[in-house]
């Protein structure tokens, strides 16, 4: 069972005594700190608490800041370690930043790191929403090859109510990983999983889908 990583950043630079924004560096001074990424996860790395709702504009905007701050570029005059350190940390940072972002990601990597008992390459989804993928998947190329616009919009808009209804279900199981009950990192993770089913179809459904 995976358990949530735990921070021991200081609360301050021990170069230049600044307060840090993150265990990746310090803005102040651009110092950076050895083995952030063994000591955080991708919510701590940003500064941001350990939950699903987050504030996107507060992530983008400390992205930024600590991209300018550990950019390969800006070690230029350093070490060759520095720099190998720096672009590691920057490929690392861009993965955790891609990953919260997205919200069905970021509801992915908060199951993981809040103690799923269950494997988390499990893709199992109940064998009702197979048959309804498989059916809708068969409508759409028959209305496709009939050039049936407006079969398609229909499904179409089956599919987003589907996308928005497994969504919801994301976000209302996401907000409760914190209760630690095992039915919830189940329900959950067969919601990632669903959603997935949807979001492919929905590309099928849009131009240039049929060749998905």
């Amino acid at each position: 069972m995976s358990s949530q990583p735990t921070t021991t950043r200081p609360i301050r630079c021990t170069t230049c005594s600044q307060p840090l924004e993150s265990p990746i560096c310090c803005t102040s001074c651009g110092q950076l700190n050895a083995d952030p990424l063994g000591k955080c996860n991708y919510f701590e790395l940003f500064g941001l608490p350990v939950a699903f709702d987050i504030d996107d504009k507060s992530l983008h905007r400390k992205y930024l800041s600590l991209t300018r701050s550990v950019h390969p570029d800006v070690a230029g005059q350093a070490s060759q370690e520095k720099r190998h350190d720096a672009l590691a940390i920057s490929s690392e940072m861009n993965r955790a930043y891609q990953t919260l972002r997205d919200p069905v990601l970021r509801a992915e990597y908060l199951l993981g790191i809040s103690g799923e008992p269950a494997n988390p390459d499990d893709r199992a989804v109940s064998a009702d929403l197979l048959a309804q993928v498989m059916t809708i998947r068969e409508e759409i190329e028959d209305a496709r090859q009939a050039g049936d616009q407006v079969g398609l919009a229909d499904l179409k808009q089956q599919v987003a109510a589907k996308q928005n209804a497994c969504m919801d279900s994301i976000v209302s199981l996401s907000r409760s990983l914190a209760e630690k009950n095992p039915d919830t990192y189940r329900a959950l993770r067969q919601q990632i999983n669903a959603i997935k089913y949807w979001n492919n179809l929905m590309d099928r459904l849009l131009p240039g889908g049929d060749a998905a």
